[in-house]
C-alpha cells in the first residue's frame, strides 16, 4: 500500500495558507512566500529530502491550478516535470491539464484515491489541499 503524505507550511499557532495570498486570505500569515520571511536552510534540507522520497504528486483542483503554471517552468521543481501527478477533481475538464508538464491524470472519486494507493510505487506526496471539507483524501479513513 502506498503512502499519502502532506506536505505544507503551518504556523506554529496552527494557521495553514497558500503561499502568495489571495481573496480571502487577508490576514498577518495570508502571502507568506511573497513576503519579507526569512527561509532557513533547514527548510531548504528537509525540501530536498522530502523530494528524494516524492514518487508522485497529488494535488486537489485549486491547488492544481495554483503550483501547475509555476511548477512546469520552474527550476527549483524540475525533478517533479517526469513524476505522476494525479489531480482529484469532479470538476476539472481534461483539456484544463497543464501542457508539458508531464504525465498526469484526473481522479473523480476517493475510490479511485483508494486504487491509487494500492498500486504499485512510493509515496504520493499531496501538496496544497489542506481543506479537509474539500480534501477528504486527506483523513484518516481514506489515507
Amino acid at each position: 500500500m502506498r503512502e499519502l503524505v502532506y506536505t505544507g507550511f503551518m504556523s506554529l499557532d496552527g494557521v495553514v495558507d497558500s503561499p502568495g495570498g489571495g481573496p480571502g486570505e487577508e490576514h498577518r500569515s495570508g502571502g507568506w512566500a511573497v513576503n519579507d520571511i526569512e527561509f532557513l536552510p533547514e527548510a531548504f534540507s528537509l525540501k530536498a529530502e522530502e523530494l528524494d522520497d516524492t514518487t508522485a504528486l497529488l494535488f486537489g483542483r485549486r491547488s492544481y491550478e495554483a503550483f501547475a503554471p509555476i511548477w512546469r517552468d520552474s527550476e527549483d521543481h524540475a525533478a517533479y516535470k517526469d513524476l505522476p501527478k494525479y489531480v482529484v477533481s469532479t470538476t476539472l475538464p481534461e483539456d484544463a491539464l497543464v501542457e508539458g508538464w508531464g504525465p498526469t491524470a484526473i481522479l473523480r472519486s476517493t475510490d479511485d484515491v483508494v486504487e491509487l494507493k494500492k498500486s504499485e510505487g512510493g509515496a504520493i506526496f499531496i501538496h496544497g489541499s489542506a481543506d479537509c471539507r474539500t480534501a477528504p483524501w486527506v483523513s484518516p479513513v481514506t489515507a
